[in-house]
Parts: C-alpha cells; sequence; structure tokens
C-alpha cells in the first residue's frame, strides 16, 4: 500500500469513528429529551362528570387572604334600635328577696278571684301584676310595695276578705309609694297618661294629688269607677289606649 493510499485509509477511519461518536452521544439522546418535554406539555386530564358533582368542587372559591377562622372569629352585628319615646319604663322582674313564681301564680289567682283585674297566672312579675298588689293594698291602708311575697299571700288567704270596692283599716303611710319598683308603676302609668293629654304632673313615680286627678279623670271617660289608684285594670286600659298613638307616631 502506497503512503497515499494508507493516508485515505486512515482519513476514512477516523470519518466513521467521529461519526459513531456523534451519534452516540446527540442523536440517540435527543428522542429522550423531546419525549419528555411532550409529557410535561401535554394536556390536563379533563375532569369527569362525577367530580363536577362533588361538594369539593361546589365551594366557591375563598377571597385572597381570607381563611375559614377569619370567619369563625369575625363578631357578628346586631342592629340597635332606639327605645320609643312614649314606652315606659320598665319594671323590675323581680326585686331582692321577692317570692318565688309558685307563690306569685298564687298571688296572681287570689287577687283575680278577688276582683282585682285581669291577670296573667304565669308566675312573672309584670306591671298588671306589680298594680293588681298595689291596689289591693291600697284597699287594705297599706303602704304601696307592689311586691310579692309569702306574708303578703297570707294576708290574701287569711287576713282579709275584703274586695276592691271596700275599705279596710288604715295603716301609717298608707297609700304612700315605698318600694323602688311601686315607683316605676307609678311612673309609667303618669308616662301614659301624660301621653294621652292628661296631666299628672311630673313624672316622679309619686300618687300626688295631680297623678290622682288624672287617674280619675281617665277612668271616668273609661267608663270606670273613678277610684284615683293604680291598678291592673288601669294599667291594660292606659296601655291599649296609648298604643294607637304610639304607633301613629311612629309612622
Amino acid at each position: 500500500m502506497t503512503p497515499g493510499q494508507a493516508r485515505i485509509a486512515l482519513s476514512s477511519f477516523l470519518l466513521v469513528t467521529a461519526g459513531v461518536v456523534f451519534n452516540a452521544l446527540f442523536l440517540q439522546a435527543r428522542p429522550v429529551a423531546v419525549t419528555k418535554a411532550a409529557a410535561e406539555r401535554a394536556p390536563a386530564k379533563p375532569v369527569s362528570d362525577r367530580a363536577r358533582r362533588s361538594p369539593a368542587a361546589a365551594t366557591p372559591a375563598q377571597p385572597i387572604g381570607f381563611t375559614s377562622s377569619d370567619a369563625a372569629q369575625r363578631p357578628l352585628r346586631i342592629a340597635r334600635f332606639a327605645p320609643e319615646a312614649t314606652k315606659p319604663d320598665p319594671v323590675p322582674a323581680a326585686a331582692d328577696g321577692e317570692a318565688g313564681p309558685e307563690t306569685i301564680r298564687a298571688i296572681q289567682r287570689e287577687l283575680k278571684l278577688r276582683g282585682y283585674g285581669p291577670l296573667p297566672g304565669d308566675g312573672s312579675m309584670g306591671l298588671t301584676t306589680r298594680a293588681a298588689i298595689m291596689a289591693y293594698e291600697h284597699d287594705q291602708g297599706l303602704a304601696l310595695e307592689g311586691q310579692a311575697s309569702e306574708r303578703l299571700l297570707r294576708r290574701i288567704l287569711l287576713g282579709a276578705t275584703l274586695g276592691p270596692t271596700d275599705a279596710g283599716p288604715r295603716e301609717s303611710g298608707a297609700g304612700t309609694v315605698r318600694t323602688a319598683e311601686a315607683e316605676q308603676v307609678v311612673r309609667a302609668v303618669q308616662q301614659w297618661l301624660a301621653a294621652l293629654g292628661y296631666q299628672p304632673g311630673r313624672p316622679d313615680g309619686q300618687l300626688g294629688a295631680e297623678t290622682v286627678s288624672a287617674i280619675r279623670d281617665f277612668e271616668m271617660d273609661k267608663g270606670l269607677v273613678p277610684r284615683g289608684r293604680i291598678s291592673a285594670e288601669l294599667v291594660t286600659r292606659l296601655s291599649e289606649a296609648a298604643a294607637p298613638r304610639t304607633t301613629s307616631a311612629r309612622r
């Protein structure tokens, strides 16, 4: 073999070797990379109908930065309304040392049997119950307390047979308002009378001459016997008469 032929053979060998190396390093690795990239770009699998109907899929998206604990910690807002101007002051449900519901229920029953007005039998101390007690105390010549007690119940059952038209023996301080509960009942009556156009005087919770005169005027206007005292019937009639005026004033 001549030197020229040897150079040609060596060049051919080198070219073939270079081609094999190039194919092994680059051409064989390319399909794998292309396949991996294609897999990464593959479209997401569509959501099935079952997944669409699942509760998790129906949950609305929360705003950014909002968590479920925020809803639990957020305080509930409650609207507050101004009290009506003509509504009387509330009377305490029970004073310190006052009797329990069973005794109150018995007092309500016994006073109703003796003609002291329309009374509930619920065992709670409302305006009408306190007013009925005050009417009984007035007729018995007692100071006005408007409180339920075992002592009062015993007096009604054992020590008094007088009705609302009779007069009992007078005691020291008879007819005077002695407790805060009785004062608030009188004040409620004064506020109602003033709202209806009568002249009960200053709403001080006391049965002064002006308040007694206004009560008598209202009783005569309603066809009642003008006794000029606090009673369950008076409270009921006043609340009924003042209700339409309160409704019209609200409109």
